[in-house]
């Protein structure tokens, strides 16, 4: 009789051992086999994330080329995408990739069409890059709807400057120095009137000026933009952080 007890103790012990080793394999398995929730979409994010902030150290290097490469990465993410397409926007303009330029502002004013910064911005990709009738009517239209501005008041003078529309960059001008007599492109824009006003009574009186001044005149023209031109701020630098420091945060509690 003990013996008969001794021996289905051994076996429940066994059984039990057995059932024991067993479970907590299986717990074991389980836990590598079931992921955390929201674990690997974190780390996705993540990624993303370096992505941008590497792309805004090349950017803060003035390497855009670079930088358009990891912002274009960054673009993967859907919470920063919007973020990473406005500073790729802005490598093309450093680039003087005009074209890719123009094509990424007008994406954006599409998405917001009563922005004037991105109006502003695609005013002076359009002077940038030749196009200065399209310019000066942007401009015009931006100083009605935003009087109070006197960044486009100076751009519009200077673009008018440009197209050689010299009385109506005076005009303008008079203008400016009444409503804005801070400004600090006043000086600047007086000497530019100055030297057109100077250049044309030159070929009044001198009608046989040789093709070498013609062509340095022309080149002068054409750096007036490069010297006066306020670059413009584009989105609302704040907004744009604000979201992005919004979705870091949500995503730190995911993390959580």
């Amino acid at each position: 009789m003990k013996l008969k007890r001794l021996f289905w103790a051994k076996n429940f012990a066994a059984i039990f051992f057995a059932a024991g080793l067993l479970l907590n394999i299986s717990c074991s398995s389980t836990k590598l086999a079931v992921p955390i929730p929201g674990h690997s979409d974190a780390v996705i994010s993540n990624i993303y994330i370096e992505y941008q902030n590497i792309a805004d150290i090349y950017f803060g290097l003035e390497k855009f080329d670079k930088a358009e490469t990891y912002y274009k990465a960054a673009m993967g993410n859907k919470d920063i995408y919007w973020n990473a397409y406005y500073k790729l926007a802005k490598c093309y303009v450093y680039q003087s990739k005009w074209g890719d330029a123009q094509t990424a502002y007008d994406t954006m004013l599409k998405r917001d069409p009563e922005n004037a910064s991105l109006k502003s911005s695609i005013a002076y990709i359009y002077a940038m890059n030749g196009s200065i009738d399209k310019s000066i009517e942007l401009y015009k239209n931006l100083i009605e709807e935003t009087p109070e501005s006197v960044e486009f008041l100076e751009n519009y003078i200077c673009v008018l400057l440009v197209d050689g529309q010299k009385e109506k960059a005076s005009e303008q001008y008079d203008i400016l120095k009444e409503k804005f007599p801070d400004s600090k492109r006043l000086e600047e824009l007086s000497k530019q009137i100055a030297v057109k006003e100077e250049g044309e009574s030159t070929v009044e009186k001198d009608t046989t000026a040789s093709t070498d001044e013609t062509s340095a005149g022309t080149v002068q023209e054409e750096t007036i933009i490069e010297e006066i031109y306020n670059k413009p701020d584009d989105i609302n630098q704040d907004i744009i952080m604000d979201e992005e420091l919004k979705y870091k945060e949500e995503l730190k509690k995911k993390q959580n």
